[in-house]
């Protein structure tokens, strides 16, 4: 009798966490974040783990991006006792500062995530802890949308560099709408052919059926996501702390 050919997700590349952990950490990285408002350490600490994560994995271009972003937020923050700025300036500058150290952790750890994660990993993981397919359906084709539409963008740029309609143009100047209409307008009917394309190939896969779907993706929790475990103890148990 033949054995079946289990699949392992590959360890190779920086630190390698189960697609569970990333999941169930980035909840309590959501979570988390809205409580340490007035404790600069502890809020720089969670804005740190996911440019940690990214350079992990290699991703050093939005890795800096972000690590440039939260520093300027820091200078800015600091700043912001010690210099008087005039109310709508000083009142833009809160609110980017707060978008920075609130949502930016969650939406780069979900950019790690997508990135860091095949789409079997993710539904075998998402088994595993009997999530619901109406959730795991719609999440499992993003896994594969949004790398599928950066490539489909930067084949719409360089047909538009080919026929010389970029910003700053003698043709954009002529006609600006044209931007539009060679960009905007392909890109829109390029979204739906691939939302369209990749719901019909994950329910060809087996998604959303009457029974329960196989998986030959063999999950395993490792040294990285024990010590993920202790850092979420560590994390919640300051943020309580510093509650008290």
């Amino acid at each position: 009798m033949m054995k079946e050919n289990v699949y392992h997700p590959p360890k190779h590349r920086g630190i390698y966490l189960d697609p569970r952990t990333k999941v169930l950490f980035m909840f309590v990285l959501a979570t988390l974040i809205f409580f340490v408002q007035e404790n600069l350490l502890l809020n720089s600490v969670l804005v740190f783990i996911p440019i940690l994560l990214l350079l992990s994995d290699h991703r050093y271009h939005p890795a800096f991006i972000y690590g440039s972003l939260f520093a300027v937020a820091i200078f800015a923050k600091v700043c912001a006792g010690k210099a008087e700025f005039p109310y709508l300036i000083a009142m833009i500058l809160g609110l980017i500062v707060e978008l920075i150290f609130r949502f930016f952790p969650v939406f780069m750890f979900g950019y790690y995530i997508i990135k860091s994660t095949k789409p079997n990993e993710f539904i075998s993981a998402m088994n595993l802890l009997h999530v619901p397919e109406a959730f795991i359906i719609p999440v499992s084709v993003v896994f594969r949308f949004v790398p599928t539409l950066s490539e489909e963008s930067k084949s719409i740029g360089n047909a538009m560099k080919m026929r010389d309609i970029r910003f700053g143009t003698p043709k954009f100047f002529k006609n600006p709408a044209m931007i539009l209409e060679y960009r905007v307008i392909p890109l829109m009917m390029s979204i739906a052919k691939i939302g369209e394309e990749l719901s019909a190939a994950a329910l060809s896969r087996g998604l959303g059926g009457l029974k329960k779907r196989s998986s030959l993706v063999e999950l395993r929790f490792g040294i990285y996501d024990l010590g993920m475990a202790v850092l979420t103890i560590i994390l919640v148990t300051w943020t309580i702390l510093g509650r008290i």
